[in-house]
């Protein structure tokens, strides 16, 4: 059951980005609750590391420490075509707190926001699903449909076994590539180029697993390889069509053996592998008045650079902070406007980076022929890009890719 007290902000979206808005709304004495239409978290999913900048944003709700104890730090991305080693970028450079990628799994991370949550009394109302929003008053209506439990987890629509009517001030959609909150609120998505299709392999392996991520550009298509805990790792290979992928260790060395000669350990079983679409989408706004979106419910992008997840949680943040201000410290409703609009820009320009790259003299012939190519897999975001971009020879003119500005 819900409270009787109206939340002043419901979050729809319980991944990441959902929690971690919610977390910052609680510790600002917002009234907030969350609701998702699954079950349960993330079992398996792509986004795997945080950046720097995404670790200095959660040290502020005490959340750090324990992802980094769950995690695995990562120095070095290098950059392959095929089997030459042509760039390498060292995150130990940085002037961070956290001079390092963290790898980390997605349901780590929300299990982790969603104990915190927990502890200060915010409950996360699964089986909960958004049928509607409209304006009212100074607010908004949403009306939430309970799901019956039973229908959980088969492939058919769900009973709705109650109709809860909710009024708050402020709704914030991070509810996925296949939002609710922007279907009801009339927003559409704009294509910024072709999709990515991705064939996604966690696997066992015996032998020597790199501890430093690699990614491979090669002509045709580009891979990615994260190493995970000891003995696993995960890669992502880029391929034409979903024919190509099968989930098999046969398949998975035919794909290495291909791409990367370098990858000498030998698999002993896939643990678990799945075929991931990424297409190229912006919303073509990110809100309006007391509806906003953060996360995938307003982009989608190629996933190597883990920008949907690290991008997701600062936008989070970002509309937490400035709907506690406008609530309960006489904010302009300017402040969601004023994100919004940096926030689309920097994703439009990531989104169609070709013409962002700057070639400095410093830069092998590689990274002069690849840049374009490299800047979007690059890891990294905010005050963090440029430095490490910097190191092989690239600047670029996208600032704050949806970046923690001061508020």
């Amino acid at each position: 059951m819900f409270h009787h007290t109206d939340p002043e902000v419901l979050v729809v979206g319980a991944g990441p980005g959902g929690l971690v808005s919610a977390l910052f709304l609680k510790q600002r004495g917002v009234r907030v609750e969350v609701v998702d239409q699954d079950q349960r978290t993330t079992v398996h999913s792509y986004a795997l590391a945080t950046h720097p900048r995404t670790l200095r944003m959660l040290d502020e709700v005490g959340l750090a420490q324990p992802l980094i104890a769950a995690g695995r730090k990562v120095t070095k991305v290098a950059c392959y075509e095929g089997s030459e080693r042509h760039a390498e970028i060292d995150y130990s450079a940085l002037s961070s707190e956290h001079p390092f990628l963290l790898v980390v799994r997605q349901s780590i991370l929300e299990s982790i926001v969603a104990e915190e949550l927990r502890a200060q009394k915010v409950n996360v109302r699964w089986g909960h699903r958004l049928e509607g929003l409209v304006a009212e008053g100074e607010g908004l209506q949403a009306r939430v449909a309970e799901l019956d439990h039973a229908g959980a987890g088969y492939p058919v629509a769900q009973s709705v076994a109650k109709v809860h009517t909710l009024r708050p001030a402020f709704v914030i959609g991070a509810d996925g590539y296949d939002s609710a909150v922007r279907r009801v609120s009339g927003i559409e998505m704009e294509q910024l180029g072709a999709a990515d299709l991705f064939a996604v392999f966690e696997i066992e392996a015996s032998g020597d697993l790199p501890a430093e991520a690699r990614v491979i550009l090669d002509p045709d298509a580009t891979s990615v390889y994260w190493p995970l805990e000891e003995g696993r790792c995960r890669w992502g290979f880029q391929i034409r069509n979903a024919s190509e992928h099968v989930a098999s260790k046969e398949r998975f060395e035919q794909l290495v053996a291909a791409r990367a000669l370098w990858f000498t350990a030998q698999p002993k079983w896939i643990i678990w592998s799945t075929l991931a679409l990424f297409a190229r989408r912006l919303a073509r706004r990110f809100g309006d008045g007391r509806v906003w979106l953060a996360g995938d419910a307003a982009h989608q992008a190629a996933p190597i650079g883990v920008h949907s997840l690290n991008s997701g949680l600062a936008e989070a943040r970002q509309l937490a902070m400035r709907i506690a201000r406008i609530q309960h410290a006489a904010g302009s409703p300017l402040l969601l406007r004023d994100f919004a609009d940096e926030t689309h820009k920097n994703w439009h320009d990531l989104l169609g980076s070709a013409d962002k790259v700057r070639v400095l003299p410093t830069a092998n012939q590689w990274v002069q022929r690849s840049g374009s190519r490299i800047l979007e897999c690059v890891p990294a975001s905010g005050e963090d890009l440029e430095p490490l971009l910097g190191q092989i020879g690239l600047s670029t003119s996208i600032q704050a890719r949806g970046g923690l500005a001061a508020v």
